[in-house]
């Protein structure tokens, strides 16, 4: 398992929250991008039970990321395996929400979380490491040299995701992360607001 960490299949997936939502830096600034979920009433469902539109909005966010990234160091060696992901991975969000992290982990030569059985679901009484990720305000100064330093002297390094820093770092972009305690405590140098 890597460092305690469970992935959470059946938690319900809120809308307008980042499970399906991504940042991009592209010369002109950062780009918020959504993978489009199916649209159904009633109950909530889990994230694997929700669907994403797959065809053209694939297509859209597969060229979003190659026009982002494609001077990154590490894009050509990705390039494949990354347009593969975008334009015909699996269907539900929670199905690519794993994929995505299995190929950010295979990059980063660590073990993927298990998923929470159903058992262990009921179980729980635990606070949803999400709800401290979401809420956790981080003060940080990781950066890395980005092919937008040219045109963006002021990159949100902390607003971009494993995507921009495996793209630029390659597999030594392990380096740059800080693992959130098991306790659930702020991080080693971040301060509460």
């Amino acid at each position: 398992m890597s460092g305690g960490a469970r992935l959470d299949g059946l938690e319900h997936y809120p809308k307008r929250t980042f499970r399906n939502r991504f940042t991009l830096m592209q010369s002109t600034g950062t780009l918020e991008l959504s993978l489009p979920v199916e649209k159904r009433g009633g109950r909530p469902r889990s994230q694997d039970e929700t669907m994403r539109i797959t065809g053209e909005p694939d297509r859209k966010a597969w060229q979003a990321v190659r026009t982002a990234y494609g001077r990154a160091p590490f894009f050509e060696e990705m390039e494949e395996e990354l347009e593969a992901l975008f334009k015909e991975g699996p269907g539900s969000l929670g199905g690519w929400n794993r994929a995505t992290i299995q190929w950010a982990a295979t990059w980063l030569g660590i073990s993927v979380p298990s998923d929470v059985t159903p058992a262990e679901y009921a179980e729980s009484t635990e606070t949803s490491m999400m709800s401290l990720i979401a809420s956790a305000v981080v003060f940080s100064d990781v950066s890395w040299s980005h092919v937008w330093h040219d045109r963006q002297p002021h990159i949100p390094f902390l607003s971009l995701g494993i995507l921009d820093l495996i793209l630029h770092l390659g597999p030594s972009a392990g380096t740059a992360i800080k693992p959130i305690p098991l306790s659930g405590s702020p991080r080693p140098g971040s301060r509460p607001e």
